[in-house]
């Protein structure tokens, strides 16, 4: 009979000479309750692997930082580098499989996947595993060709006609952008730079070509829809430049990756751009969680599905209150989603977080109707209402222009908690519907009130130690008799990441409001240090990814009210093992942003 156990990983990986090799050098040892395995700075000669029991890791400052389980292995990277900073005891009477360092260093001479599973780094270790999915979960986004989910409606322009005549045409074609041919070359023109021309008080008959860009990204009609979305993912844009042959035939949208992957006969996209009533909405919305599982069936990761998801819920929330919000009233307000739906980073339906910014002269009795008729219409189309009433039916969040402006900067100037929350979910704000640059006068007043308050972003950044136990982390709550094996991953990994980005990336006075973005943008400025932002980008993506399985399956269990609550005891060994490594990046980050701005002083 085997000593050793081979089902997991990564001794799975093994081949049969390292398996005999092994064997033939492993051994077994018990340790009682409370004894100790491993001391700092010890000589380590041994790699250690949990058969039966229950081991607490222990850092420098007294905090467990893991909880190793049977098939967990321990203490690796010591093994290489002689000691080991932390200290190991066993919570619950252990045995554990010893295997000797000469051996550990032989297998992993000849066996690169065995030595990177304990060596890479984090970043490698969580794209890893993101790689890691059954190949047929990949099969319709890997064979289907990006002409499979192309629609033939892209309307063109020439660069002569006037920005009158381009506006007619997209409403005429029911479409967001227009491809514009001009001197040879091509170029786009969407909907969103109208607000620019407005901005600009440019005539309407200046050229088309003035306001299109030129320098396209594009992918060939026979490539794969996977490599579209990830060409989108990469360059941080919804739709890519269509060619046959060389040629541009017209553009794809994420929408309509959406649309062709959700398997749905009646495609979610297609059916929003025809909807003509709030009951029709209702139905749609009612199939946007078949559609997310669909499109988790078909491989597309966590953080990807939240944006396509973005796009899909923008259009929806823009669909409704085009519906209900009368035309004078759409025309001079902005509405605008916040949080992590403004983020990109919501995968299933969450608390509305929206707000509405009007112009001086609006009807503010109409507006205040309106936005009644949304924040149920939301409710009805499955977005529950915020419990801190963070919606446009609150007026608080419904304001004018100069009434917004007051306000922000009223949450500088008194820095109190629940003033510096309110100004953490304004700053992920996004526009939706209306009048997009109400919003960019906002944020561009806020800039001006930051002006280098350091106290400021002192008070703000310190809310990424919001969910702190008292200097208790994670797996000293787990050692509880009372506690169940379930963490909120949303307190405990995705928050203070999100915040800590957040924070810096207030101070920088960056655009970007997805983290990802956030993180990418603040390595460039070297606000961040670049291994850290690999990490913790990876990190969040991981913890992204334990938040929709637990979200689906919740739903799947009825349980709506837990859509965050991870259970620990369901996770695979490498899971947990890579679940341990992300809150010790979050653990890591968040001493950064206590450093960066002096919480601890």
């Amino acid at each position: 009979m085997d000593r050793f156990d081979f089902g997991y990983a990564p001794y799975d990986s093994l081949n049969l000479n390292q398996r005999q090799l092994l064997q033939q050098s492993v051994d077994i040892a018990f340790f009682d309750d409370d004894e100790t395995i491993i001391r700092p700075q010890q000589p380590i000669e041994h790699l250690y692997v949990v058969i039966k029991g229950l081991v607490k890791e222990i850092g420098s400052d007294g905090e467990v930082v893991a909880l190793y389980h049977p098939h967990d292995t321990f203490e690796a990277r010591a093994l290489v580098e002689g000691t080991s900073q932390n200290q190991f005891v066993v919570a619950e009477q252990a045995l554990v499989y010893t295997i000797p360092k000469a051996a550990v260093t032989e297998i992993m001479e000849s066996n690169a996947q065995f030595g990177a599973y304990f060596y890479a780094s984090v970043a490698e270790k969580f794209a890893s595993l993101s790689g890691n999915t059954n190949e047929d979960e990949f099969a319709s986004l890997f064979t289907a060709k990006v002409r499979d989910a192309y629609r033939h409606n892209t309307a063109w322009l020439d660069g002569s006609a006037t920005i009158l005549e381009a506006a007619q045409t997209m409403h005429d074609s029911k479409t967001k952008s227009l491809l514009v041919r001009h001197e040879g070359r091509i170029g786009l023109l969407t909907e969103s730079v109208f607000r620019n021309i407005v901005i600009a008080g440019t005539p309407s008959d200046d050229p088309a070509h003035k306001w299109a860009t030129f320098d396209l990204i594009s992918i060939d009609s026979d490539d794969f829809i996977f490599n579209a979305l990830l060409r989108m993912t990469q360059f941080h844009i919804q739709r890519v430049i269509v060619e046959d042959n060389g040629e541009v035939i017209g553009a794809l949208e994420q929408i309509d990756i959406l649309a062709y992957v959700s398997n749905h006969s009646h495609l979610v996209a297609q059916r929003l751009e025809r909807a003509q009533s709030i009951d029709e909405l209702v139905a749609i919305a009612a199939q946007m969680n078949d559609s997310i599982q669909a499109l988790r069936k078909n491989g597309v990761r966590a953080p990807q599905l939240a944006q396509l998801m973005q796009v899909l819920n923008s259009s929806l929330f823009e669909k409704a209150w085009s519906m209900i919000a009368p035309p004078e009233i759409y025309g001079q307000s902005c509405l605008v989603a916040m949080g992590s739906e403004g983020r990109g980073e919501q995968v299933l339906k969450t608390d509305q977080d929206n707000a509405l910014i009007m112009r001086e002269g609006i009807d503010t009795e109409a507006a205040a109707q309106a936005a009644e008729a949304f924040s149920a219409t939301l409710e009805l189309l499955g977005y529950p209402p915020c419990k801190g009433r963070i919606m446009v039916n609150n007026p608080e969040w419904r304001k004018t222009l100069p009434e917004f402006k007051k306000t922000v900067a009223s949450w500088c100037a008194s820095p109190n908690p629940a003033n510096m929350m309110n100004l953490a979910i304004f700053v992920d704000a996004k526009a939706v519907a209306g009048d997009a640059s109400l919003l960019n006068e906002v944020r561009a007043h806020l800039r001006k009130r930051l002006n280098n308050d350091a106290g400021m972003l002192m008070a703000f950044a310190r809310a990424v130690e919001q969910f702190d136990s008292h200097g208790q982390g994670f797996f000293s709550q787990l050692l509880r008799r009372e506690t169940t094996e379930k963490m909120d991953i949303k307190k405990m990994g995705l928050f203070p990441v999100v915040h800590g980005v957040r924070a810096l990336s207030l101070e920088a006075r960056l655009d970007e409001t997805n983290t990802f973005e956030r993180i990418q943008k603040l390595v460039q400025l070297k606000v961040l240090d670049e291994q850290l932002g690999k990490d913790i980008a990876e990190t969040q993506r991981y913890l992204m990814e334990l938040r929709l399985k637990a979200g689906l399956l919740s739903l799947h269990n009825g349980q709506v009210k837990e859509p965050n609550q991870v259970n620990v005891h369901s996770l695979s060994t490498l899971e947990r093992d890579l679940l341990k490594e992300a809150l010790q990046v979050v653990k890591r980050f968040k001493n950064v942003i206590r450093h960066h701005f002096h919480l601890n002083t």
